[in-house]
């Protein structure tokens, strides 16, 4: 996405400030620049649902250029943000330009659309319990440490679509399986290759992590 540096229009957020709510047709890509941005949905009872955090350089709203829906999700600054703005006229002509560009956006919707395929069929075939390590387990690999800062036990829940109580009693497993470490708001893996073997040791369907 650094090629698109350059071309965008930079907008600043504070934490908690709506950038989109679903629904509106504004068409255009959003990359984040700094902070993080969180995207998601709130229901008609007002019950909220975490599909994801984006971090510095992952996008989004690629399809209200490419498919021409509306936004999809509601997004909102995940603390401080800084988010680049280019609309579809400005990147079309910049994919024509530098083709690279072109690959960058299908590569990052690949990813994106492999790891809901993955989601799903978890959904269907793993314990909350596994849902939860494996979240865990990809927060601790983004982050390239050993402590998961991102998500609140709340949001862990509404990103999964279980009560914060499931989510609680949970973590209180793994912590007594020696699997992680809670802290005050950070979760510690002190063995990740552990973690991962126990995680691959419950897949149903052979793993790719």
């Amino acid at each position: 996405m650094a090629l698109l540096e350059p071309l965008l229009s930079i907008r600043y957020y504070a934490d908690g400030e709506l950038i989109f709510a679903r629904g509106e047709y504004k068409a255009g890509l959003c990359i984040v620049l700094e902070g993080s941005v969180k995207v998601g949905n709130y229901g008609k009872d007002g019950r909220y649902f975490l599909s994801k955090v984006l971090k510095p350089y992952e996008s989004f709203g690629e399809f209200t250029i490419f498919s021409k829906l509306p936004r999809t999700h509601t997004a909102e600054a995940y603390g401080e943000s800084k988010v680049g703005y280019i609309g579809p006229s400005k990147l079309k002509k910049a994919i024509i330009k530098q083709p690279e560009i072109a690959l960058q956006l299908l590569q990052s919707l690949s990813t994106r659309l492999h790891m809901s395929l993955e989601v799903m069929d978890d959904i269907k075939r793993l314990p909350v319990i596994v849902r939860i390590a494996k979240v865990l387990f990809e927060l601790n690999r983004e982050a390239g440490g050993l402590e998961s800062h991102s998500l609140s036990q709340e949001e862990i829940a509404s990103q999964l679509g279980v009560s914060r109580m499931v989510v609680s009693s949970s973590l209180k497993e793994l912590s007594e399986l020696g699997l992680i470490e809670k802290g005050y708001r950070a979760i510690r893996i002190p063995d990740t290759h552990r973690l991962l073997s126990w995680i691959k040791e419950r897949q149903q369907i052979k793993d790719l992590l």
